[in-house]
């Protein structure tokens, strides 16, 4: 079974999905208004997938001025509706395998195509997402450059705001990035809220995407 049931009904087929099944208003915008973050380890709730992308957004437009910038930023977690958020450590846990050499020892295999396969099915869905908005995949270079740079500042905040600090490092880009402005400090949107404003920045910066769906 390679095809997962939406919110509203749809059948989206994970390996071919069709830009026709894309529902942004009814399916995309509430289930990633119920995909947690950091795995759900937040104190004060879930903090969702999409006030991550929302606040993201908002924060790309207001450094560029470019509202494709930010449609971009919006939608590059979009997947996470039908994927759920795979968090970094585990995709790296599971490009490992532990084995044992000849002496008894432990050993750590890569597994690469892990990895890879999530990428591919990440852009099969992104490529249907994007069309469903009327909107290029892949991305322009400047735009997926600029989409990274804002998830990694995004995460730097989130964990600074969010998260118990536990007294490890976490990866060098994360600690050098440079947090995102925000006055006071980032609150968890309850999931109704998280939908809503998820739609209104589609509204604001790729109208086109719920004006083609109506």
């Amino acid at each position: 079974m390679t095809w997962l049931p939406t919110t509203t009904g749809r059948v989206v087929d994970l390996l071919r999905p069709d830009p026709a099944s894309i529902d942004f208003r009814g399916d995309v915008a509430p289930q990633l208004a119920r995909v947690a973050r950091f795995g759900g380890a937040t104190g004060g709730g879930i903090f969702s997938v999409a006030q991550h992308c929302a606040v993201g957004a908002d924060a790309l437009f207001h450094e560029t001025r470019d509202p494709a910038l930010a449609a971009a930023f919006l939608l590059h977690d979009a997947h996470e509706y039908l994927m759920g958020d795979i968090i970094t450590p585990v995709v790296e846990a599971l490009c490992v395998h532990l084995t044992l050499d000849s002496n008894g020892r432990e050993r750590a295999v890569r597994v690469p195509e892990v990895k890879a396969q999530i990428t591919r099915l990440k852009s099969r869905l992104d490529h249907a997402i994007h069309r469903a908005a009327g909107l290029p995949w892949p991305l322009p270079q400047h735009a997926e450059k600029a989409v990274k740079a804002m998830d990694v500042r995004m995460l730097r905040t989130e964990r600074d705001h969010l998260t118990v600090p536990c007294g490890r490092k976490w990866a060098a880009e994360v600690e050098a990035a440079e947090p995102v402005p925000m006055r006071g400090r980032l609150t968890i949107w309850p999931w109704p809220k998280a939908a809503d404003e998820w739609l209104m920045r589609l509204d604001r910066y790729c109208p086109q995407a719920l004006n083609r769906a109506a």
